[in-house]
């Protein structure tokens, strides 16, 4: 009768969840979670996925080292683009430089003309500027003109613009 009395009282003892007595006790609710979900999904559509990602692994991986290689190349390049650009900026100054020493040499050589021979650099000088004009287009004398209206505006006197023979026009 001790058999009997022992299995009444398991029957009494009624546990107040499912989890109490379940087989799932020793697992957390994640864990338990995917057991269920298991079950579920078909298997062959898990090997699928699992397939998949791993394709797509590979092409990131892939991907990755194509960028890398791209990132070292650029840098490469990027830094013979840098040392090509000192070397021509210091180019551009040197030629910046001669050039400002040509110029002062050849306002040094005017004035000595214009001092030691007056009569003749202002024929020279003025034959120049005649020159000057005749190459001017259009837009230079619609800019000269402008130029004129806006002197007049702000002088309130009528400006005048006058050609190689010294007329107004």
């Amino acid at each position: 009768m001790a058999e009997g009395s022992e299995s009444g009282q398991d029957q009494e003892h009624v546990p107040s969840s499912w989890m109490e007595c379940s087989i799932y006790q020793n697992y957390t609710a994640s864990e338990v979670l995917v057991q269920g979900l298991a079950g579920v999904v078909n298997q062959g559509d898990v090997e699928e996925m699992v397939r998949a990602q791993k394709d797509m692994l590979q092409r990131f991986e892939k991907t990755n080292e194509m960028l890398t290689n791209v990132n070292s190349l650029s840098a490469v390049r990027l830094e013979k683009a840098n040392n090509d650009f000192k070397k021509h900026t210091q180019n551009v100054l040197e030629m910046k430089k001669d050039l400002e020493h040509i110029f002062k040499r050849l306002r040094i050589i005017k004035q000595k003309l214009s001092k030691q021979m007056p009569e003749a650099y202002s024929a020279v000088v003025g034959e120049g500027s005649e020159r000057r004009r005749e190459e001017d287009d259009e837009y230079d004398v619609a800019i000269r003109q402008k130029r004129l209206r806006e002197k007049e505006e702000a002088t309130g006197v009528e400006a005048k613009e006058y050609s190689k023979d010294g007329s107004s026009v």
